[in-house]
This record gives C-alpha cells, sequence and structure tokens, in this order.
C-alpha cells in the first residue's frame, strides 16, 4: 500500500494555546548572519522551546515561526531577521497552521502530561482565507475533562483554499502541558 507524504506541525505549551504581545520587540539574540533571531516579549506565555507559533496583527512577524530558545518566562526567541517595532496590543501568537496554497487537513493529535480536569473545550475552527475574521466552520470540539490523549483523524480531509486558517483554541486553566500536532498535505 502507497501513501502520499504528508507534513506534521508541532505546537507544545503549558498554558493557552493563544496570547498577545505586550511589549515591543528586543533585538537579544540578534545575529547579523543567518541564522537570524528576533526575541518578542510576552509575560508568561507558558510555550515551549521548538514549538511552532503563528503570529498575526504584526508588521514584520506574521506568520508560521518556531521557537529556538525561552531567554526567560517573558521572552520568546523566534527564527526571524529582526527589524525594530512596536507590538501594538493587536499583536497574538496562536496554535494555528495556515498556508498561501491549497491544503488538506487530514487530522491532529493531543497529548497532555495528564488528564484535563476542566470542562473548558478544546475547539478547532477553519477561518475561511487569512483576510477573514468570520470563521468557516467549527471542525471540532471537546471538553477536556478527563482528557489526556486525542488521536482525530479525518475519514475525508477537510479540503482548504490557500490563505485558510486551522485555529486551536484551549484556555488550559488548569495549566497541564500539552503538545499538538496538525497533519495537513499541499494540494498541488
Amino acid at each position: 500500500m502507497l501513501t502520499q507524504p504528508y507534513d506534521t506541525w508541532e505546537y507544545t505549551g503549558a498554558k493557552a494555546t493563544y496570547g498577545v504581545f505586550n511589549a515591543a520587540v528586543a533585538a537579544v539574540g540578534q545575529s547579523s548572519d543567518p541564522p537570524y533571531t528576533t526575541d518578542l516579549a510576552d509575560t508568561g506565555h507558558g510555550l515551549l522551546t521548538g514549538s511552532l507559533l503563528y503570529i498575526q496583527g504584526s508588521t514584520n512577524y506574521n506568520g508560521l515561526r518556531k521557537i529556538i530558545s525561552l531567554p526567560d518566562a517573558d521572552s520568546l526567541m523566534i527564527a526571524a531577521k529582526y527589524v525594530a517595532e512596536t507590538l501594538t496590543t493587536g499583536a497574538t501568537w496562536k496554535v494555528m497552521y495556515s498556508s498561501p496554497h491549497p491544503f488538506l487537513f487530514l487530522g491532529f493529535e493531543v497529548t497532555l502530561s495528564a488528564a484535563g480536569a476542566n470542562t473548558e473545550n478544546l475547539t478547532i475552527i477553519r477561518y475561511k482565507s487569512a483576510d477573514s475574521t468570520a470563521y468557516e466552520n467549527k471542525i471540532y470540539t471537546k471538553a477536556m475533562n478527563g482528557e489526556q490523549f486525542i488521536n482525530y483523524m479525518f475519514d475525508v480531509p477537510r479540503r482548504c483554499g490557500g490563505g485558510d486558517r486551522i485555529d486551536v483554541a484551549w484556555a488550559n486553566a488548569g495549566s497541564k502541558t500539552w503538545g499538538i500536532k496538525l497533519f495537513t498535505r499541499r494540494i498541488v
């Protein structure tokens, strides 16, 4: 049986799956030669080294970025060339995937350090195009009380257009360490 290759997008943290930047971009760790790095400030973000994050509302850092290191609990060192910018209250980070090319959303995995004790929902929404804030549809929702592992692959993959976004939202009031994988395949 032949299978087509797919991409895996990995996110990890110990607080909510979203946040708001609260300070100007700093030049900590800035490199004049590749690989470039930039330090973004966010008090108590809860993300972990190696995680991806999706940035919105910035002038120079929007899109999918990788966390290279955590200089402290209030900053994220990302792979990006430094450009001076004061992030406004509209600049956010999320567990989100988007591509300028059409893609199939195949499914996802969620792993928690321990079963959730709160009844808050994990929700996955597909937004139609990067320029729209109105959601296309809620793909999945589940109360996380008692959940530790979720492996959910769609019987029929969700077809997404270029610019569509897959957004994973969970408040994680119990501060469980989590790992989330999104599985996609680019449509050629």
